[in-house]
């Protein structure tokens, strides 16, 4: 049975279902949703690739509601379009990350935390791309039998790196707090060999409280020729459901941004008092002292846009989180629709912070960019490093030549002393 929907023309005659079910086209371009079969049989019909199938099964309404559009909209843009790009980009910026935290020069215990957190996201990235297979047109087919046999693991560790990333921001949020307000305590306690242990207790501790996420989930027949995923009576029980989504909500959300918010508030202070404090020293003193205290502040306020970012992509995920544990529309309601559309943006804000850390540190560290550019691009790190040192060279020549001239009755100032031409550090 072949049916025509009033498209453009030109577009390939495509299958979009086979059920005793109700499916609409929705044609992005106007808008619009378009009646395809209502009977048992082959449904064809002219459309393009901008087309979505919507299923409905339970509706009898020809038009679909304003929250089921928001819904096939959000799994549209998000899953199909903007998922993967996020996902390509992220992978790329974080192997990147790995790659110049672990150079020898880059050692340090912040960037031990800063390596394990991208190799976290990294994790959560492509776990997320694949979740978002799910929404790909003949996915449910028979020959991905493999893909829907591992899918419960997969939201198992989708979850630990989420939770991971979480508890290794919080980490070197205070381990920083530790080293700028109390550095004779830092010096014993943010160390490599403390990071390495801590780093290892976070995977430990998140893999574990998350492992019952894979029992919540199971393949099943979906007919004959594809399959789903399903809910099991485990994921089911309600007292489960209430513990598990309590703990999740406190553990992952609530306490992590609480001690976030503290602690950077406590950073920013200190980095502010910092300045005010070298601003009132004496010239030589000032020289002295202020391009080590920069530096420092530099790597503290990166620490804090990290950090701030990450606030900024949780927060929705937080809020819905928290009204999930009050309200549970019934299944396929508009309250649940928007509900999982909102879920699928919040999501999607959670791909976009584990993807730009990188973009941060490029932005923020001057030293980050120097290994990068020795890492990738070694042949133009060279290039600039000697044009450097020829700089330097002329610089103290120039310097020599004017203090050795019997003539001149320059004298140079004691604060000239301590200043040091412009060096490139590898």
């Amino acid at each position: 049975m072949s049916l025509d929907v009033n498209v453009t023309p030109g577009c390939q005659e495509i299958v979009v279902g086979k059920d005793l079910v109700d499916f609409y086209i929705y044609y992005r371009e106007t808008s619009q949703f378009y009646s395809v079969c209502k009977t048992n049989g082959m449904c064809k019909t002219n459309i393009g690739t901008t087309c979505e199938i919507v299923n409905r099964t339970t509706s009898t309404s020809t038009i679909p509601t304003t929250d089921e559009i928001f819904l096939a909209d959000s799994r549209y843009y998000i899953q199909k379009v903007f998922t993967p790009v996020t996902v390509f980009i992220g992978v790329i910026g974080n192997l990147v990350t790995i790659a110049v935290l672990t150079q020898r020069r880059m050692k340090s215990s912040t960037n031990t935390y800063l390596t394990a957190l991208a190799v976290s996201d990294l994790f959560y990235l492509v776990c997320s791309f694949l979740l978002s297979l799910q929404h790909y047109k003949g996915i449910e087919d028979a020959t991905y039998y493999y893909y829907w046999k591992i899918l419960p693991f997969v939201y198992w560790h989708i979850d630990a790196s989420s939770g991971t990333s979480t508890w290794l921001t919080v980490s070197f949020t205070i381990e920083r707090y530790i080293a700028v307000c109390h550095p004779l305590r830092g010096r014993v306690l943010c160390t490599e060999s403390r990071a390495r242990k801590v780093i290892l207790g976070v995977i430990i501790f998140n893999f574990l409280t998350t492992a019952t996420t894979s029992f919540e989930w199971q393949m099943c027949r979906k007919n004959e020729t594809s399959y789903r995923l399903d809910i099991t009576e485990f994921g089911k029980n309600g007292l489960y459901k209430n513990f598990y989504y309590w703990f999740t909500a406190v553990v992952f959300a609530y306490i992590p941004l609480a001690l976030l918010c503290v602690f950077n508030v406590l950073l920013v202070g200190a980095v502010r008092d910092s300045q005010k404090q070298r601003d009132g020293l004496t010239q030589v003193k000032h020289n002295t002292i202020s391009s080590r205290e920069r530096q420092e502040n530099k790597i503290t306020m990166a620490l804090v846009a990290v950090v701030l970012l990450f606030i900024f992509c949780q927060i929705p995920t937080t809020v819905l989180l928290l009204v999930s544990l009050f309200y549970s529309p019934p299944e396929n309601s508009p309250g649940d629709n928007c509900r999982r559309a909102l879920n699928n943006i919040g999501n999607f804000l959670m791909c976009i912070n584990a993807a730009t850390n990188f973009l941060l540190y490029c932005a923020m560290s001057d030293k980050y960019r120097r290994t990068l550019i020795l890492t990738f691009v070694p042949c133009f790190a060279k290039h600039h490093r000697s044009l450097t040192v020829s700089s330097m060279a002329s610089y103290r020549s120039s310097i020599r030549s004017s203090v050795r001239q019997p003539q001149s009755s320059y004298i140079v100032p004691e604060k000239e002393n301590t200043l040091r031409p412009p060096s490139v550090r590898y």
